[in-house]
């Protein structure tokens, strides 16, 4: 939006949420690395043993653990509404779905509705997490990567199911704060786009800290006893038991009620939105960036991406 009003253009940026910065600012990045920051020190204090024995209590509250949290959150959004006011970009609070290829319909916060009709679009709403159809995400004992800093407690065990960055930070974030950890995925190892000496690092790194790896296990069943554990059941026989579980298991564009059919877009076998090397969707008038795209998936290639879609609706050489 920055980037397309710096061109001179009259910009609408259209948001459902009451603040600015999407998941990665509330639900990802900023709150997990607030949350490793604490981890780290407790690591650190507990390999000083020497000095001092260290243990956090076993009813320690996550709100202690995230206890910045607030203020960074809001001054990020403080920053980023004075980015949008400076520019003299339109700020709309309202849920967009299209009505056409060239015009949305924008639902707002006391319900009225209003179209907007524009020479360009970009898509740029983010992921939500897979939820496979055998793990039933309840918010309160199976978590996903959005809610998991939800829970009130830190759990004596956790179960991460998935092998990728979410997964990895998160398993190696709890298992430093003194949660016995076990990772379970269908790959032989983690992260698997990288190169092999890191991987196996990094897992040498989390069985050293008391993490359990088990890879190349296919997940079957998932369920809350009711009582006091999650029951994660594999293929082969595996049964682990734990006091919380973490699916974190991919995430899909962020497209439900955007109701992209209505422009002529589809979601692809990956459940994203396919661009070409210029982020032009199938519909030459529509962009599309950042995690609504897939991989990488990180803030700093999306705002980038973000950039240069502008720049390419526009015809502004990057």
């Amino acid at each position: 939006a920055v980037q397309a009003a710096k061109g001179g253009k009259s910009v609408a940026l259209i948001e459902r949420d009451q603040w600015l910065g999407g998941a990665c600012v509330h639900r990802g990045t900023i709150p997990s690395k607030t949350l490793r920051e604490n981890a780290l020190r407790v690591k650190k204090m507990r390999e000083n043993a020497a000095l001092c024995q260290f243990e956090l209590a076993e009813d320690t509250e996550m709100s202690t653990l995230i206890d910045r949290l607030n203020r960074v959150l809001k001054a990020h959004d403080g920053f980023m509404v004075n980015q949008i006011e400076r520019n003299n970009i339109e700020r709309i609070h309202g849920r967009a779905k299209f009505v056409s290829p060239n015009v949305i319909e924008v639902t707002k916060v006391r319900g009225e509705a209003e179209q907007i009709e524009a020479s360009s679009f970009v898509i740029a709403s983010g992921s939500i997490p897979r939820k496979p159809d055998n793990i039933p995400v309840d918010h309160e004992n199976i978590f996903d990567s959005d809610s998991i800093l939800t829970m009130l407690y830190l759990p004596k065990s956790l179960t991460v199911l998935g092998g990728g960055v979410i997964a990895s930070e998160y398993a190696s974030i709890f298992q430093a704060l003194g949660v016995k950890v076990t990772m379970i995925d269908r790959y032989p190892l983690p992260l698997g786009f990288m190169d092999g000496d890191l991987t196996s690092k990094f897992v040498d790194s989390f069985q050293e800290m008391g993490g359990t790896w088990l890879g190349e296990k296919n997940v079957e069943t998932v369920e809350w006893d009711g009582l006091s554990e999650v029951i994660t059941r594999c293929d082969d026989g595996t049964i682990v038991r734990s006091a919380k579980l973490l699916c974190a298991a991919g995430r899909v564009a962020n497209v439900k009620d955007l109701q992209i059919a209505n422009a002529g877009l589809e979601l692809n076998e990956f459940g994203n939105i396919s661009v070409d090397d210029m982020l032009q969707t199938q519909v030459p008038h529509i962009y599309a960036a950042g995690d609504v795209i897939g991989p990488p998936s990180l803030a700093s290639a999306s705002m980038e991406q973000g950039r240069r879609a502008s720049c390419n609706a526009l015809g502004i050489e990057v």
